[in-house]
């Protein structure tokens, strides 16, 4: 009982104060402990209450085109990289699920959305099919904005 009276006259009599500095630093002191925070932390703070909660970028279900499944580490790396190559604007993701390596493309929310990259890929890459994966998703907002910019 008297350990615990102690540590809540502790608590209260703990002081925390927060400094900011000039260059935006923030400084909180508590317990003999000091934490200095990257002025970086409070931009993205405000960002992200500014976008409506949401920062425009999720991750949900989705599909994405499989062009390599195999276990040759060499032979996955070599095929994103042309993959990468030829198609520079679209993400390509390569996994490892024991025993196989996997070479996935793109972030497509539906399946006949996937088809059109796989109609061009199927003739390049063999064999190569339509997978469901978690993707990711970009805000129709997000879009606008940077297309207005």
């Amino acid at each position: 009982m008297k350990k615990l009276f102690y540590i809540v006259a502790l608590l209260c009599v703990a002081q925390v104060s927060v400094a900011q500095e000039a260059d935006t630093t923030v400084e909180v002191v508590a317990m003999n402990t000091v934490l200095h925070a990257d002025p970086r932390l409070d931009i993205l703070l405000k960002k992200s209450k500014g976008t409506g909660g949401g920062s425009g970028i999720y991750s949900g279900r989705g599909f994405r085109v499989q062009i390599y499944s195999g276990n040759d580490r060499a032979k996955a790396t070599k095929i994103k990289v042309d993959f990468m190559r030829r198609f520079p604007h679209i993400q390509t993701y390569m996994t490892y699920v024991s025993p196989q390596f996997r070479v996935k493309v793109g972030d497509f929310k539906s399946r006949e959305e996937a088809q059109d990259l796989y109609r061009q890929l199927s003739t390049l890459y063999n064999p190569c099919m339509i997978v469901p994966d978690i993707v990711v998703h970009r805000n129709i907002r997000t879009h606008k904005e940077n297309d207005d910019n």
